[in-house]
């Protein structure tokens, strides 16, 4: 398997573990840890991506101005921006909020054009690059390692983080699954939508 949409690389994870040997016994393990730990950060940050996804998003006409709110995800660019007739909308005619920096949170038509809807039925049709940023930044790529090297030493009953403690009946209760050098770096993606 490869990773897919990881922010983090096999190499990068191992060199943190410090595996020198050229074993691959734990590769599969450890790409799994890094897709696992890249979702799991998703999650946490409220539906956030750290890579780019081609795709459709439709959103209502909006009732009044000429803004229309992005809400559900976070947008890079647009490809394509249809109205609600089915129109198409020329990038000259909008412009993506905020102007210098990424992600967009909202498409301002100019004042050349309107937001139409010639039915209930129709929605704004926006194509385009969504997600965060393109690639993972450098501290959710640590966050990553993070929660993979603690994964991987939990899985042979050391713990990374927090403390361990053996309960009644000698049950080893680990660490919380992401540690807290992890958590800090990832509270400051989350979405507040």
């Amino acid at each position: 398997m490869t990773i897919s949409n990881g922010y983090a690389t096999l190499a990068e994870v191992k060199n943190w573990i410090a595996i020198t040997s050229t074993s691959t016994t734990d590769d599969q393990v450890i790409e799994d840890m890094v897709e696992g730990a890249s979702r799991q950060i998703d999650k946490l940050t409220g539906g956030r991506t750290f890579y780019a996804r081609t795709e459709t998003h439709y959103y209502s006409v909006p009732r009044t101005g000429q803004t229309l709110w992005i809400d559900d995800d976070d947008l890079l660019t647009i490809t394509s921006l249809k109205n609600g007739d089915e129109s198409v909308i020329s990038s000259d005619d909008y412009h993506l909020i905020p102007k210098n920096k990424n992600p967009k949170y909202a498409i301002k038509l100019t004042t050349a054009v309107s937001w139409v809807s010639q039915s209930e039925d129709y929605e704004v049709e926006a194509a385009g690059t969504w997600g965060y940023v393109s690639s993972a930044p450098d501290d959710i790529k640590q966050a990553t390692i993070d929660i993979v090297v603690n994964a991987y030493h939990r899985r042979f009953g050391q713990g990374q983080s927090g403390q361990t403690v053996i309960a009644g009946g000698g049950i080893l209760i680990t660490p919380e699954d992401v540690p807290s050098s992890a958590m800090s770096i990832i509270k400051t993606y989350r979405r507040l939508v």
